[in-house]
């Protein structure tokens, strides 16, 4: 279990490390999400209801599998560290238009 948590934990800061490494950009999971939840938005505004902010705010996302994979090439190939933050900074894209003010 200690190893499952230390693993995880370690997989989110590759990933957050990636993302403050170019600010401008973000993971495509996000972008996706950002994209449902403006979908959500609009729905919620034709029925005259908001969505909760709270669902604006910064969250902890989920592991992408890429990430989990790239961890699993890294250790079995013996990847440096700096190799592999560049795949995950490569896989950034750029960040959406927020979606209004919250």
């Amino acid at each position: 279990m200690r190893l499952t948590a230390m693993s995880y934990n370690l997989m989110r800061v590759f990933e957050e490390i990636s993302k403050t490494q170019q600010p401008e950009l973000i993971h495509s999971s996000d972008k996706k999400y950002s994209e449902a939840l403006e979908i959500r938005q609009q729905q919620a505004q034709k029925r005259d209801r908001f969505v909760n902010p709270l669902f604006f705010q910064a969250r902890i996302s989920r592991i992408s599998s890429y990430t989990i994979r790239a961890v699993q090439n890294t250790i079995i190939t013996g990847m440096s560290l700096q190799c592999f933050m560049s795949f995950l900074v490569a896989r950034l894209v750029s960040r959406p238009q927020l979606i209004g003010e919250h």
